[in-house]
């Protein structure tokens, strides 16, 4: 009996350490959530502080440093993202066809074969091959009945 019982308080132990474990780890991840939650409060901050700088930099506003290069930074990258606009619109107006100069012998050299006249006679051998596997099939029957 004291076999039986040191197992059952070995297990209400590990038992209770489980449920500890857990809750703190519980705990433990809603902190980590909160952290990043609010880290990602505070960047969306400074992504708003920065706008603001910029945009008071665009209207004459005078900084220093670092602040200008950054604004440099930012207007080259405005530029660059205008180029590839325009070289997108370009592509688009390259590959626009108008109608009528479409022509199919543009993309096919050679005369391309009727694929119903392969249907077709991939139909009949088909409808060969069952019929000759019907009569191979009828003979033995018949051999069977005159036995």
């Amino acid at each position: 009996m004291a076999f039986l019982e040191d197992l059952k308080q070995g297990l209400s132990d590990v038992t209770k350490t489980v449920y500890e474990k857990s809750g703190q780890f519980v705990e433990i991840q809603k902190l980590k959530m909160k952290k990043n939650s609010l880290n990602s409060e505070l960047k969306a901050a400074y992504v708003e502080i920065g706008k603001m700088v910029y945009e008071e930099k665009k209207a004459g506003a005078e900084f220093s440093g670092p602040v200008v290069q950054l604004c440099q930074k930012i207007d080259m990258g405005l530029e660059a993202i205008q180029e590839v606009d325009e070289q997108i619109e370009e592509a688009r107006a390259r590959a626009t066809v108008e109608d009528g100069t479409f022509d199919e012998s543009d993309i096919f050299e050679e005369e391309v074969t009727d694929v119903t006249e392969k249907t077709d006679t991939t139909e009949e051998t088909a409808e060969e091959a069952v019929e000759e596997a019907v009569e191979e099939a009828e003979v033995p029957a018949e051999e069977a009945k005159e036995d």
